[in-house]
């Protein structure tokens, strides 16, 4: 029997739900947890146009029939906390914890901007370090924030998540290119996330060759990938207690 989380990411206009399905015990994967990386997952992304209060339980259902699932079949669910839209996070918050309560099964909060981080890290033939800011939109002229490191060791969040008005980020990162370029050639700074274009407009042109701009929406496959490590780390939430 296939233990079988459950992870949404609607943390922006668009999103997507993933279920990934492993053929192996809970205590292998605590004891094993770089088999994380082995389980294979589906996903569907979630029409951009309709919203995910509306296409968020047809996806579920959809991609539980095609893997030949029943709902009772979920063992746990992981869903993005934010930061990002309230009304997108508060729909997949409210569905993970509906969800969770009438099954008797855990749920696992994960960070958009690590969700980010992670899909950076991902990045093949990137720089051997690279300072990341994970940007999400927050809308009014501002983004969510987070600095991470990423090396070949993965990401490390080295500055707490903070919101900002767009110039005043886009001025603090441009404070930060001389520091960064001084580490060598192997080093580079890097912007990612959905607040990316808007972040991308604050720069002059010379500002802007010397960042690397990623496009980078968080997807539900990275919620899984995080949710799992959370899941059998022991860090799952009280279902009353978890808000966006």
């Amino acid at each position: 029997m296939s233990l079988n989380l459950l992870s949404l990411e609607t943390s922006g206009r668009s999103g997507s739900v993933a279920i990934s399905c492993s053929d192996l015990s809970f205590e292998e994967l605590q004891n094993h947890p770089e088999l994380i990386d082995r389980i294979v997952t589906t996903s569907e992304s979630l029409d951009p146009s309709s919203g995910s209060a509306k296409t968020l339980a047809p996806a579920i259902g959809r991609l539980l029939t095609q893997l030949g699932l029943l709902t009772k079949d979920l063992d746990a669910i992981a869903v993005v906390q934010g930061p990002g839209s309230f009304t997108g996070l508060r729909v997949g918050v409210a569905t993970a914890k509906a969800m969770a309560y009438a099954l008797g099964i855990p749920v696992v909060a994960v960070d958009t901007l690590d969700v980010i981080a992670h899909q950076v890290a991902q990045i093949e033939d990137r720089p051997r370090r690279i300072d990341l800011i994970a940007s999400v939109d927050a809308f009014r002229g501002q983004s969510f924030w987070g600095r991470y490191l990423i090396d070949g060791m993965g990401y490390t969040k080295v500055a707490p998540t903070g919101i900002e008005d767009n110039e005043v980020l886009a001025s603090r990162i441009d404070g930060a290119l001389p520091a960064i370029a001084s580490n060598g050639q192997d080093s580079a700074l890097w912007v990612a996330g959905p607040s990316m274009r808007k972040l991308q407009e604050c720069f002059d042109a010379d500002a802007t060759e010397r960042i690397s701009w990623i496009a980078c929406e968080p997807m539900a496959k990275s919620v899984a990938s995080l949710g799992w490590r959370a899941w059998v780390g022991g860090q799952t939430e009280d279902i009353f207690g978890l808000l966006p």
